[in-house]
């Protein structure tokens, strides 16, 4: 999910303010809320966001927020609840083919029933807007665009400078590569030249053993 990427830099901010980074709930926990919330109001939950919520439970950052779970305590209900926000937006009775999932200074954040669609939708009448390809797409834009400000501009030199870290690394490896197998090389030949030496020297030795012997014999002959 490439949200997730962008989730991480939102975190980076919080933690560089001196704030906590968001983070989810457990799985278990979030399987009883999903199962709480169709019991009770008929309503599911988007697997998607399901799943959002065990990496954040929730987040608000720069103006935009994204409803976490809710607690059954209040003092723990540091963000707005999924289902008590969209109670009080009164979306279960005007419209209930919508689950608002958030919003920013630009719009609401929903998931459409029928069509199984994210939706940004206009703050005053609820009019669609946007349909976004899916919930990473949609998280993507908001998270990349309204909480983190950023432009394409941005996002392209920051994988520019990804990338090129990356092919100095390659670069780096294949120098080391080459050096090894340069020194392997310079290895091998100075082993050839030491075994070519012994060979010499065995040879002459060989040489001067049977020159010996063949002045020996002269000198018996003689």
């Amino acid at each position: 999910m490439k949200y997730l990427e962008y989730l991480e830099m939102v975190n980076k901010e919080e933690t560089d303010a001196g704030f906590e980074p968001f983070r989810g709930r457990p799985e278990e926990k979030i399987l009883a809320y999903r199962d709480q919330v169709k019991e009770k109001y008929g309503i599911e939950i988007p697997e998607d966001y399901l799943d959002f919520l065990k990496v954040a439970d929730g987040f608000a950052h720069n103006g935009v927020v994204f409803f976490s779970t809710d607690h059954e305590r209040d003092e723990f209900q540091v963000i707005p609840g999924l289902i008590s926000e969209n109670l009080a937006l009164g979306t279960f009775e005007q419209n209930k083919d919508y689950l608002i999932l958030g919003y920013s200074n630009l719009f609401w954040y929903a998931y459409h029933f029928p069509t199984n669609k994210y939706l940004a939708l206009d703050e005053e009448d609820l009019q669609e807007v946007v349909e976004f390809k899916d919930f990473d797409d949609m998280m993507t834009s908001v998270l990349k665009y309204e909480a983190l400000e950023m432009t394409d501009e941005e996002d392209e030199e920051d994988e520019s400078e990804e990338s090129l870290y990356t092919e100095e690394i390659l670069i780096e490896e294949w120098e080391e590569e080459e050096e090894e197998e340069e020194e392997e090389i310079d290895e091998k030949a100075e082993t050839g030249k030491e075994k070519l030496k012994e060979e010499d020297s065995s040879k002459e030795q060989e040489k001067q053993n049977k020159q010996e012997k063949k002045n020996g014999n002269g000198k018996q002959h003689g």
